[in-house]
């Protein structure tokens, strides 16, 4: 309920800001202020009864997937907007400012200019809709490889895990998208596959077809996957249970040695979401000293409470790698990690910005990646 009304708040301040900015000084009539205020309004808002509609099942499936991708390309659009406005106007003001104490302004570059106002809101709104369209293509395009070569003597022979994180699947995702990051996957030869964490972003029953097209991840030492927050909210035993059904390993508080390369792979619950069910002991209780540890942690923030001793290297998702600039800072002031290959303690973390999207389906200055852990002997 909080973060709710904080939104709710926020986007009432923010839809006035620009309601104002697009239309208070200009000389226009009451059908375009209304058409602007209709706009700005269901943009900043619209996304609000959507969850409910969502929740309830109270529209078919394609319908709300063409709202969904519709409310919050709007929403994105507003956000953008206003951030536009805000950093133009303040640096116009600052400027004509300088130019009047220097004595070189004009009334042609005057902010209460009325003819000049429009013009330069004309032009915001176009570069706004630019940004949106490139953060809309920057989503839509496959993603980029992310790739590390880590050395270690405990390593008895080379192996390559490739990870996937953050799928978001749900009844907007189309399926030739997931195809074609699985045959990307493939292509890479893994030996081993890790998804960690939010492969479901949607009620499991509504995207069963999404989910048996994980069958086609094809690597000799297997498939793993650990849960993410979403997986917690739509029922992680569902989602183990579909998982193991497809042949995908769910590592809950477990491992896995992969014994020609004396490593061993293991998984934990979400950090963010059920952290009280975390037993790192019971995680490494079948890995034998001297084995190689990898960790597949959604979230990133549990490399702050692990040791050397326990694991070499952890890899994770979670952030979207902040997905939408300028959201990368408060993301990771959250998290503490944001994207790519940290050092902790000495543990390698990897922190993947994942091949989905929260909200809209943009990315914006935080591409998609897939990672190539090549694990090499010293």
């Amino acid at each position: 309920m909080f973060f709710f009304l904080a939104f709710v708040i926020i986007a009432l301040a923010c839809a006035t800001i620009t309601i104002r900015n697009l239309i208070w000084y200009g000389n226009f009539g009451p059908v375009m202020r209304t058409i602007v205020t209709t706009i700005v309004i269901i943009g900043w808002f619209g996304v609000i009864p959507l969850y409910g509609l969502k929740k309830y099942n109270l529209l078919p499936d394609g319908i709300y997937g063409v709202l969904h991708n519709t409310l919050y390309g709007m929403l994105a659009f507003m956000f953008i907007l206003f951030v536009m406005l805000l950093f133009r106007d303040t640096f116009w003001l600052i400027t004509f400012k300088i130019m009047k104490m220097l004595g070189k302004a004009s009334w042609n570059w005057d902010p209460n200019n009325e003819q000049r106002l429009n013009q330069v809101n004309l032009v915001t709104v176009l570069l706004s809709m630019a940004i949106c369209i490139y953060a809309g293509w920057q989503a839509k395009k496959l993603p980029d490889i992310a790739e590390i070569n880590l050395y270690s003597d405990k390593i008895t022979n080379n192996i390559k895990i490739v990870q996937v994180s953050d799928f978001d699947l749900s009844r907007r995702t189309s399926k030739e998208k997931v195809k074609d990051i699985i045959k990307q996957v493939n292509l890479l030869t893994p030996d081993v596959v890790v998804l960690t964490g939010d492969v479901i972003g949607d009620n499991i029953e509504k995207i069963i077809p999404l989910l048996q097209e994980l069958r086609e991840f094809s690597a000799p030492y297997g498939v793993y996957a650990v849960m993410g927050e979403q997986e917690f909210e739509h029922n992680v035993y569902a989602a183990k249970k579909n998982f193991e059904a497809l042949g995908i390993t769910f590592l809950f508080n477990g491992g896995v040695t992969i014994k020609p390369a004396n490593v061993f792979i293991s998984g934990i619950p979400d950090y963010s979401s059920m952290s009280e069910r975390i037993n790192l002991w019971r995680t490494i209780y079948k890995s034998k000293q001297g084995e190689y540890r990898v960790l597949l942690s959604h979230s990133p923030m549990i490399i702050d409470a692990l040791s050397k001793e326990l694991f070499d290297v952890v890899l994770s998702g979670h952030t979207h790698g902040g997905q939408f600039f300028p959201f990368h800072w408060f993301v990771q002031k959250i998290n503490n990690y944001l994207a790519g290959h940290y050092n902790i303690n000495g543990i390698d973390l990897f922190v993947s910005r994942g091949v989905g999207t929260i909200g809209p389906q943009m990315r914006l200055l935080a591409p998609a990646d897939i990672a190539v852990i090549n694990l090499r002997s010293k």
